[in-house]
């Protein structure tokens, strides 16, 4: 579940702060269970606060604004976005039970990717305000941290040696597989590394791109600080800013990500190939831990439901 709910709301303001898409909470509270997993869900307007307060430092006036709108916005996720989820992964988990081609990936990546755009539809609004709020100091706390996270990027994936960055990239590619599916043999381990050293993506180029996108958005921030610019114009500004933010604005970056995309497809179809029938088995097993997990999210918002509207009519 970590994979669908965090980034397809969690990350979206992260998004708008172009730092790396980080694995959240639901990470380490997917590993303790699935009730720890609904308690964060449960708290995750608070745990998000908490992580755009430690990256832009909100004053006494943004506060309430901003806890206000990540409530609202959970809300919706909730009630709008987890039971289509739940139907997305339950076509995931049917397509999963046996190798999978590249062109049926490549839908269910852009099933999966349209929820993170109906995110942004949602928040914009909110996020355009926030950015008419940020003052030069705010800017200048989210650009340091940006090159915090940006070194933490470098030192864990950029070594200078290019061979070395392929091998990162590889090794994190098999880790990440062994999870998923419940282990490889050696046999399946080497196939899957052949596969990958044949077919390398350029770790500086992937960088660059992240280099884009964190610059762009520092200089939409200060233009609307410094033009003093107006909801609709920074509503416009964001949402040219979501229409680029993948695939870059010019050939050459649109071209990579192209490749890139296409690089991952082939990928997991690969993979797909190389696993047994007890290895899909625990990947379904896995994706239906997460139905489950959303499933019982939905049934909360009932209660909630009832709760939330007792405290909104008083």
């Amino acid at each position: 579940m970590t994979i669908f709910i965090d980034n397809n709301y969690m990350s979206l303001f992260r998004r708008f702060l172009t730092t790396k898409l980080i694995i959240s909470f639901l990470l380490a509270t997917t590993l303790l269970g699935c009730s720890t997993v609904r308690f964060a869900y449960n708290q995750g307007d608070t745990l998000t606060y908490w992580w755009l307060d430690d990256h832009i430092g909100f004053n006494q006036v943004q506060e309430p604004l901003i806890r206000s709108s990540l409530e609202r916005h959970f809300w919706w996720h909730r009630t709008e976005q987890l039971p289509e989820i739940s139907g997305s992964l339950q076509r995931a988990q049917k397509k999963l039970q046996g190798p999978i081609s590249k062109s049926e990936f490549l839908i269910l990546r852009s099933e999966f990717q349209k929820y993170t755009y109906k995110i942004a539809d949602e928040i914009i609004p909110d996020t355009a305000k926030l950015l008419i709020s940020l003052d030069a100091s705010q800017i200048e706390t989210i650009q340091k941290r940006i090159n915090k996270n940006n070194q933490k990027f470098k030192n864990e994936y950029l070594p200078k040696d290019k061979n070395k960055q392929v091998s990162v990239r590889v090794n994190k590619i098999i880790e990440r597989t062994k999870w998923f599916y419940g282990g490889l043999s050696s046999s399946q381990e080497s196939k899957i590394r052949e596969f990958l050293m044949k077919n390398p993506i350029d770790a500086e180029i992937v960088f660059e791109q992240k280099l884009r996108r964190q610059s762009e958005f520092i200089a939409l921030c200060k233009e609307v600080q410094q033009q003093k610019l107006s909801q609709q114009a920074t509503e416009a500004l964001l949402r040219d800013y979501m229409k680029h933010f993948e695939s870059g604005r010019n050939k050459e970056q649109q071209a990579f990500h192209k490749k890139w995309v296409e690089s991952g497809a082939e990928t997991a179809s690969f993979i797909s190939s190389v696993v047994n029938e007890e290895q899909n088995k625990h990947a379904s097993e896995k994706i239906g831990s997460w139905i489950s997990d959303i499933q019982e999210l939905i049934k909360d918002s009932t209660v909630l439901a009832a709760k939330r509207s007792a405290r909104l009519n008083r």
